[in-house]
């Protein structure tokens, strides 16, 4: 199936992305857990929607009084209030990590699903860059996906800054896309093979491989498991 635009009606409201996202997540989820040999790896979908944690929190505000009520069997007190308060950016999240069951469930590799929150404000930028960095760092492979429409940053390629990498590497900007990466030790020289691919709206999902620390490249057939995700809508 065509990549669809999920951030715009008329696809928006059959298929909004908290929804296909969460969705997807699961497909690729059990696609790597019948791929993968069941001895030694499991894959784990993790979803946290951070867009709505005011809205958690505040059904949980409790009045001025609430430290005098007999509510909490007199085992509340009084904290004093804090020296200060800073913005604090909570991004979603929607990702698929495979861990090795023979290494204490060691992370061997991460298929981070980019989120609009990922991409509206600097800081949240720096923060899934950083993340996936360090993934890097720990010689875990990482596939990024990138599908959102309403937001125009590409984290691809100011990852690739961050890692100081050629021009080449970089992608058109504003543009969806998938792109894997594997730090592979050689000697003692550290390098990452990368597959970006542009995917614009209208275009199919390319297989990319996702590289296990310490094992093979494992292609990932993005566009079956999109197709089974957009099903599950209707679409």
């Amino acid at each position: 199936m065509p990549l669809l635009d999920h951030f715009r009606p008329p696809v928006e409201i059959r298929a909004p992305w908290a929804s296909l996202g969460t969705i997807w997540v699961s497909k690729v989820m059990a696609h790597l857990n019948k791929v993968l040999p069941g001895d030694r790896y499991l894959a784990l979908a993790k979803v946290y929607l951070g867009s709505e944690a005011e809205a958690d929190i505040s059904e949980f505000e409790m009045p001025g009084d609430w430290a005098s009520s007999n509510d909490f069997g007199g085992l509340a007190t009084l904290a004093a209030p804090p020296v200060v308060t800073i913005d604090a950016a909570i991004p979603d999240e929607f990702e698929v990590e495979v861990k090795d069951t023979r290494e204490g469930m060691a992370l061997v590799a991460v298929i981070e699903f980019i989120s609009p929150s990922n991409k509206d404000r600097e800081e949240s930028r720096r923060q899934l860059v950083s993340k996936t960095k360090t993934y890097l760092d720990l010689g875990v492979g990482v596939i990024l996906i990138d599908v959102v429409t309403n937001r125009s940053a590409n984290l691809h390629n100011e990852l690739v800054s961050v890692l100081k990498g050629k021009s080449a590497a970089r992608l058109g900007a504003g543009s969806t896309y998938v792109a894997g990466y594997r730090p592979l030790r050689v000697g003692d020289k550290w390098t990452i093979d990368m597959w970006p691919y542009s995917v614009p709206v209208g275009s199919k999902l390319p297989p990319v491989p996702l590289a296990l620390k310490g094992g093979p490249l494992i292609p990932i057939d993005l566009e079956a498991t999109y197709t089974e995700a957009c099903a599950d809508h209707r679409l």
